[in-house]
């Protein structure tokens, strides 16, 4: 339990960054990939239980990291970021039209973003603290 607490306290953003990738790349190449022919019988990957579980990953490891980590900074951006790809994504899942591939991907872009920003702003109060 330890060494859990211990990824997710040390390497959050690292996994929320991977993951809102992943998530991006799946919102935005799977229509494609699907019309074309290319993962015949992998229907279930554009089911919107998959589009549910990336939005509840996302929001439980950025929630965790980034809002960890604005009481220790207070400063907003990430967490202002974070918040917008979480509700450009949900608008784009409750969607269901053509609008839903652009708002998702748009929405794990951001919290990919978010990630990167709270990983420097965390890193540099470190830095600072170390000088």
């Amino acid at each position: 339990m330890e060494k859990i607490k211990h990824i997710f306290n040390n390497h959050g953003d690292l996994l929320g960054f991977a993951g809102s990738t992943l998530c991006a790349l799946h919102c935005s190449a799977l229509p494609i990939l699907l019309a074309m022919g290319m993962l015949s019988g992998l229907e279930w990957m554009e089911s919107h239980w998959v589009e549910y579980a990336f939005f509840i990953s996302a929001v439980g490891l950025a929630g965790y990291t980034i809002l960890r980590s604005y009481l220790q900074h207070r400063k907003p951006l990430a967490l202002m970021v974070v918040c917008s790809g979480f509700l450009l994504f949900l608008i784009g899942i409750i969607q269901h039209n053509h609008a839903e591939i652009g708002l998702t991907t748009l929405g794990g872009v951001l919290i990919a973003i978010a990630h990167i920003i709270n990983w420097r702003v965390q890193h540099s109060s470190k830095l600072a603290v170390a000088q």
